[in-house]
């Protein structure tokens, strides 16, 4: 018996508006789209408050995977019910998708921590980098309305503009960083760094700086195993954030508990690989990070 089970995120959707070149998502992914039914992620949240009280007011829970999650009908009743258990709700957000009613939605739902993705400095830029033509100019003033009235409510949601640190956008991060900065209801402004998932996805291999990197692969790292697991859309359980198409499938929480799951056959296998330094599994033997200390990682 390992320690309780913790999440690091869950996927309300799959869907998504945009068609992002680094994101796996866009030409690699093959799994059935959907919306999470909210008895479901009310499962997910209740079991977790149970087996892992600890996980409250002090781990960050994520309500995104591969898709955008103000697309999701009851986006607000989700964050709203697990922030009345006290856990610290985050997403990754779109700007596009900040309409007045989704702004006032997502205010009055009060996630800990918003992500708001932003690439590019103008709509020919963006569009290299989100393939979605002409929406970058629009995504800012909707942006800045939201920014607006979080002020005007003195909400305590933490707002990061976030870009992606790669090739494509590091002239349109150094051109829009410090104005971003400087803008009130910003809390900081990050260049995060560029994944390649894990490293599966060609197209997206393409974008890392000196193509795929070789590691000393004198043991493995990662300890992914022993800390979290993923819930996607239709309670499918995978053991990481990186697992895009459910390659490593470790149970289906429909029918069977999360703690079954994380104690489960599966799981145990997953360790057993990376304890004997043989990770095999379609998942993981790619993966950038497999050999790299988690301190190293930067999510």
């Amino acid at each position: 018996m390992h320690k309780p089970f913790s999440l690091f995120n869950i996927e309300l959707t799959n869907n998504c508006v945009m068609k992002c070149v680094m994101c796996p998502r866009t030409n690699n992914m093959t799994r059935q789209r959907g919306y999470m039914d909210v008895g479901l992620y009310k499962k997910a949240i209740d079991e977790l408050v149970e087996c892992n009280p600890g996980f409250r007011n002090s781990e960050i829970l994520w309500l995104h995977h591969f898709g955008e999650s103000l697309l999701h009908p009851e986006f607000g009743r989700c964050i709203a019910y697990a922030s009345r258990l006290n856990i610290r709700i985050g997403l990754s957000i779109n700007p596009i998708m900040l309409k007045d009613p989704i702004i006032d939605e997502l205010l009055a739902a009060e996630p800990y921590i918003l992500y708001v993705s932003l690439d590019g400095h103008d709509d020919a830029t963006f569009h290299k980098i989100r393939g979605i033509d002409n929406i970058y100019e629009i995504s800012k003033l909707r942006l800045m309305a939201f920014l607006r009235e979080k002020v005007q409510n003195r909400s305590n949601i933490l707002a990061v503009l976030s870009m992606i640190d790669f090739n494509l956008n590091h002239p349109s991060i150094e051109i829009t960083r410090a104005y971003w900065e400087s803008i009130p209801g910003i809390d900081h402004f990050l260049a995060k760094s560029f994944t390649a998932w894990d490293g599966g996805a060609a197209d997206v291999n393409t974008f890392l700086a000196g193509g795929n990197p070789s590691y000393d692969r004198a043991s493995v790292q990662c300890t992914m195993p022993w800390e979290r697991m993923t819930v996607t859309w239709d309670g499918t359980v995978v053991p990481c954030c990186f697992d895009y198409d459910m390659k490593y499938v470790l149970g289906d929480m429909r029918h069977e508990t999360l703690s079954d799951i994380w104690n489960g056959k599966r799981m145990n296998r997953l360790r057993k690989e990376f304890t004997a330094n043989k990770v095999t599994n379609p998942l993981c033997r790619n993966c950038e990070r497999l050999y790299l200390p988690r301190d190293l990682w930067n999510l």
